[in-house]
């Protein structure tokens, strides 16, 4: 019966992914680009479910929820609707099929699991995204330095940086350009980037970047400098890494290769000791 359950888990776990996540073919995305496309009818239902269930949760909890899914770059059209949407389509099919098994108590297991597994995928996306920000900062601060000092303008600087470069922090670039083209204040745009990215090297970024515009600090020397530092923020990163790795291999060592020493060097000896004993 568990072994039933957790099969049962899985398989709506893949269907739910499936529903949110396929993609038409190549062919037909290049048939239909540049159109407006239509929801599918279970994503449609999962966010109009949502939009329903969203006055019934608590706002800090939906305030989480929206944070979470900025920070992790709303995957697969993913927002706050649509998540509970699929957490709560989850959490139905689970407790009814436990309760056609005769397992009431499961259902609350059943409840956590549809509840959790949406959440933690869009922590795990945030996670990657993050990552992926902080490894790019650097190389970016380096171009917008090239540029800057090149006589460009840091709105140009920026714009073309935004531009010519591909993921998740030229994409946050790129709203950032947006927002000031909309006319945003510049400082108000880069806290709005600071505060959407929660990159410790953008915020320090930013925080300079405000300070020199108000003193009327060389750009390219504040750019300068902060590439110097994420650089050398990053190199110590990476040290610490390497620090905790040997700690990290110990207990692979000692559960995976230690048995298979022991039983190379003591199976001789105990087969010399089992025949020694049974003459």
């Amino acid at each position: 019966m568990p072994i039933l359950f957790g099969a049962f888990i899985a398989a709506a776990v893949l269907v739910a992914w499936f529903t949110l996540t396929v993609k038409p073919s190549a062919a037909r995305a290049n048939l239909f680009a540049d159109l407006p496309v239509e929801a599918k009818p279970a994503e449609s239902g999962m966010r109009n479910l949502g939009a329903k269930l969203r006055r019934f949760v608590p706002t800090g909890l939906l305030r989480n929820m929206e944070r979470d899914l900025s920070q992790a770059g709303h995957p697969h059209g993913m927002d706050v609707p649509k998540l509970l949407g699929l957490q709560a389509v989850l959490i139905v099919i689970l407790v009814l099929f436990s309760v056609f098994l005769g397992q009431p108590l499961v259902a609350l297991l059943g409840a956590a699991v549809g509840f959790l597994v949406p959440r933690f995928w869009v922590s795990s996306q945030r996670s990657k995204r993050q990552e992926a920000i902080s490894g790019a900062v650097s190389d970016t601060i380096d171009q917008m330095t090239i540029c800057v000092a090149s006589g460009m303008g840091f709105d140009a600087a920026l714009s073309r940086v935004a531009t010519t470069n591909r993921g998740p922090l030229a994409a946050e670039l790129q709203h950032t350009v947006s927002d000031m083209r909309a006319g945003v204040p510049r400082d108000l745009a880069l806290r709005a980037l600071a505060d959407r990215t929660q990159i410790p090297e953008i915020k320090t970024l930013v925080q300079a970047l405000i300070q020199a515009q108000r003193n009327g600090t060389p750009l390219a020397d504040t750019l300068r400098i902060q590439a110097a530092e994420t650089r050398d923020r990053r190199k110590q990163a990476i040290e610490e890494q390497a620090a905790k790795l040997g700690t990290k291999l110990i207990f692979p060592t000692v559960l995976l290769f230690f048995p298979v020493i022991f039983v190379v060097l003591l199976a001789p000896s105990v087969a010399a000791f089992s025949k020694s004993f049974g003459g």
